[in-house]
């Protein structure tokens, strides 16, 4: 009795003709549609007759350690209507790899390396980044149609302190909509206009950093929109007054002497920029003992607790009368360090006050997406293409349930 064995794919519409090599490393199987009759595209006309039949080689995924072949019998049909000749194609395939294979390596891009995935399943990183590409362009193309209503706007870069890309994201479902070079106006204008006005109008509010470049696509596009000035950015702006303030007051000495710094203000650095009701009575102990040692850092300490007051307010009104608290207070004893801090309060103040009237919204949600960004930089090795890291970027930031 002759030797005989049975092999099954699992694959939709196709059937088995022939095993060529079955080894413990490497399986060829040649395979063809089940079909006998397909319809013309040019004519949907039904047609039987077979022009031609190649031999393509498909990659399939692997059976343990097994590595898979399909030499797929793909035929060249021409119609008896029209005349005209076409190719079959088929679902389980995708060019020169199964459909099925694919995904996994879509799935494994969320949080592996092109390398590692080319290496899993043996493939050039050129293969790899190919298919990455291609489904993120249609699932950019997909959330880009969706409406967005909360729009976050981020930067992040490629690489530290230079080469930056502008992130957009949906405030709702946390899901990345964007990546584009730079920073600057021409390129969060370029995306709202790639967007259209349609999708544009549909925007309610705008959530940025404190940059005029920002502002300044938005008043063009979005000037119907509610825009908000993150409020993490927000309370660095108010720190930096009193960080300017210790670093003036803590020096002791000429540099090179010893000691240049007051160890009890300098030691307490972190906790000065705390707010005064997340200490507990130790911390704050030592807090008071450090600011006892100058007046003037106490003042800028009470200056800074009552900008951080202006995120209290219940509203929009209560919070403009706590800026105009905060103004009469530094008159009343000026700190030259904390004019900065009240040019930014008086540039972006509309900005600042529609944190109230909207919810109360913020760039976190962004914030955290460029923490994964960051990982995805490290897993990645580093990026040099913008294009290669928004295709990443894309599929490791899908939609977060709320």
């Amino acid at each position: 009795m002759p030797d005989s064995m049975s092999v099954r794919l699992h694959l939709y519409r196709i059937r088995v003709i022939e095993v060529m090599i079955d080894l413990p490393e490497r399986l060829e199987v040649v395979v063809r549609d089940l079909r006998s009759v397909v319809r013309c595209p040019w004519c949907s006309f039904k047609t039987s007759k077979v022009h031609e039949t190649r031999r393509v080689k498909v990659k399939d995924l692997a059976r343990g350690t097994q590595k898979v072949t399909l030499i797929w019998l793909r035929r060249r049909f021409e119609c008896t209507n029209c005349g005209e000749r076409h190719t079959e194609t088929h679902p389980a395939f995708d060019k020169r790899m199964t459909a099925r294979l694919t995904r996994a390596i879509v799935r494994d891009a969320r949080h592996l390396s092109i390398t590692e995935i080319g290496r899993r399943y043996v493939l050039s990183w050129h293969t790899v980044m190919a298919v990455v590409k291609q489904w993120s362009a249609l699932l950019a193309e997909r959330r880009a149609k969706r409406p967005c209503r909360v729009l976050l706007v981020d930067e992040t870069s490629l690489r530290r302190r230079h080469r930056y890309v502008t992130v957009i994201s949906n405030g709702e479902t946390g899901e990345v909509i964007g990546i584009v070079r730079h920073r600057d106006f021409r390129a969060l204008s370029g995306f709202l206009t790639a967007q259209g006005r349609r999708w544009c109008a549909k925007v309610e509010v705008v959530v940025t950093d404190g940059s005029p470049s920002y502002r300044g696509a938005i008043e063009r596009h979005l000037g119907h929109a509610s825009h908000v000035v993150d409020r993490f950015h927000v309370a660095r702006w108010f720190a930096s007054g009193l960080i300017e303030v210790r670093r003036r007051v803590q020096r002791t000495g000429e540099p090179g002497e010893s000691p240049v710094f007051s160890p009890t203000i300098f030691r307490t650095r972190y906790l000065q920029l705390a707010r005064a009701d997340e200490l507990d009575s130790d911390r704050f102990a030592r807090l008071a003992h450090a600011l006892m040692q100058d007046p003037e850092l106490w003042h800028a300490w009470r200056l800074l607790q009552q900008l951080y007051e202006i995120y209290d307010a219940p509203d929009e009104a209560e919070a403009a009368q706590r800026v105009e608290a905060f103004v009469y207070a530094w008159e009343a004893a000026p700190i030259p360090e904390f004019r900065s801090v009240l040019k930014a309060l008086a540039e972006w103040l509309p900005e600042i006050l529609a944190f109230h009237r909207c919810g109360r919204i913020t760039n976190g949600r962004l914030e955290g997406t460029n923490n994964k960004l960051g990982v995805l930089k490290r897993i990645a090795y580093g990026f040099v293409s913008a294009d290669n890291f928004a295709a990443r970027a894309l599929l490791w930031c899908p939609p977060v349930a709320s």
